[in-house]
């Protein structure tokens, strides 16, 4: 089904190629020359993505490059190593995904191509020398993630320079124009904005077969005022007016403003919240440099929906019901979790400036007492017949103490009465030795306890980068082994 499908979609591409334009964008069309290289390598990109669903690998790749040598495009590049890699031509894949890095090594997807560049060249690697033994079964052949080309978008502006955001602010600047390369195949909303023009907004959908290009002419604004804050630490929060609405961008942050007096925020974790007032003049520009300070506490996030009600004690002293967060000062403390019905939880912990610890508790359930109240009532009641066996024998004891005292009666040794008190008074011994055994029994139950609750504690510092991480995983090849790397940077 899928070689049935692809040709058909080669087919489709083939009639719709004389409608495919180049997509012109702007609140003003300004007339201006086609360039003739990147017509061209439009042309080559589009045929180059004909061969490809085509499956004629090698002859997509060569198209790829043609386009390339036209016009210099990082993307022309990808798309023919992915081609390359899809003709089992590993080692020019290689070579070729590495000039993609060479070219722009800030792209967006560079350590998801190093870590390819890694496990093709693991797969070309020779297979270690191994002793030859009896036939054995083959090794299951490696097993790359799925890849596939992508488009091209082609961003201009008037003037150049502006500031592009991706979908809001919120999110930090994208990148500036000009600017080419390649975006999800997706509905993007695109954000530009310049000092002393109004901001534009545009929606387009990329492709991953499609040559995309925006035009935008930016108008002048004179009424607005241009701000730019920038701070001692990049990324953080910026807020106009209302903390409530959300932040509306990131350090560095620019944009206009209308003239007045507003509020300014900057705040990021680890840091104290920056409030400054600023004025804003009609067609003026002015820059506002924030310096954020290290807060002098760490947080402790304690628990979820599992710990819900439980009791968060640190250094002895109660600090909330959980779920919660708690302001810890810098030092050792010690940690006490209590919830009825389960084990507590204790454990230290050692919180620095700006830490934030995130604590998931496992609770351990306390064992149950049935065996402990079994036992107890088992004691009293053994108890409670020795007291009555003892009861008994001392009856039997003043009977015979009475008869012995009165002249009247005969007794004597052989007095059957006399065995019966001693084994009442046996049987007491021997109920009250059985109810202390089933009081200590019970009391062990009682003070019993199961496995001791535990806690994952995540503490990382909110002014120090997350690490990266790297793992390598192993997989099969025919006659050897390899290891592919998987990472988040």
């Amino acid at each position: 089904m899928e070689r049935l499908l692809k040709p058909a979609l080669a087919a489709a591409l083939c009639l719709a190629g004389a409608v495919v334009v180049p997509e012109r964008m702007g609140q003003a069309q300004e007339p201006a020359a086609p360039d003739p290289d990147l017509q061209a390598a439009k042309a080559q990109f589009e045929e180059a993505q004909i061969l490809y669903l085509r499956e004629l690998w090698d002859d997509a790749a060569a198209k790829f490059l043609s386009a390339y040598d036209k016009k210099p495009f990082s993307s022309f590049l990808f798309n023919a190593a992915v081609a390359l890699e899809k003709a089992k031509k590993l080692d020019r894949a290689v070579d070729m995904f590495q000039r993609y890095l060479d070219k722009d090594p800030q792209a967006r997807d560079a350590a998801d191509v190093k870590t390819r560049i890694e496990s093709l060249k693991a797969l070309l690697a020779p297979p270690p020398p191994a002793a030859k033994t009896a036939e054995k079964a083959p090794a299951p052949a490696a097993v790359l993630p799925t890849i596939e080309t992508k488009g091209l978008v082609i961003i201009e502006s008037k003037p150049t320079g502006a500031t592009i955001y991706l979908d809001d602010k919120s999110k930090g600047i994208f990148a500036t124009t000009p600017w080419q390369g390649s975006l999800e195949p997706k509905p993007v909303k695109l954000i530009f904005e310049a000092q002393g023009f109004k901001s534009e907004e545009r929606e387009i959908s990329p492709r991953t077969d499609k040559v995309v290009e925006i035009y935008i002419a930016l108008s002048e604004q004179h009424f607005l005022g241009w701000i730019e804050v920038v701070a001692n630490v990049p990324g953080a929060d910026v807020f106009i007016d209302r903390q409530e609405i959300g932040a509306i961008g990131k350090t560095p942050y620019t944009g206009h403003l209308k003239p007045g007096k507003h509020m300014l925020w900057v705040a990021r974790p680890g840091y104290q919240t920056s409030q400054k007032e600023i004025t804003v003049e009609p067609g003026t520009a002015t820059t506002h440099t924030i310096t954020l300070e290290t807060v002098d506490y760490a947080l402790l996030k304690a628990g979820g929906k599992e710990s819900h009600g439980a009791h968060l004690m640190v250094d002895g002293i109660f600090a909330c019901a959980m779920p919660c967060e708690h302001r810890l000062a810098p030092g050792e403390h010690q940690i006490v979790v209590q919830q009825e019905g389960m084990e507590a939880y204790t454990g230290k912990l050692t919180a620095n400036r700006a830490d934030e610890a995130t604590m998931n508790l496992q609770f351990s359930p306390k064992p149950p007492r049935t065996k402990a109240w079994a036992y107890a009532v088992a004691s009293a009641l053994s108890f409670s017949l020795g007291i009555w066996r003892g009861v008994e024998g001392m009856g039997v004891k003043d009977q015979i103490n009475s008869d012995i005292a009165n002249p009247a009666k005969f007794t004597n040794n052989s007095d059957s009465r006399s065995r019966t008190g001693q084994w009442d008074y046996i049987e007491a011994d021997v109920l009250f030795g059985v109810g202390a055994i089933a009081g200590l029994m019970s009391l062990w139950n009682f003070l019993e306890s199961g496995p001791p609750s535990t806690a994952a504690i995540n503490n990382i510092n909110r002014t120090t980068p997350e690490p990266k991480n790297l793992s390598l995983i192993p997989f099969g090849v025919p006659d050897g082994a390899g290891l592919a790397a998987t990472g988040r940077f």
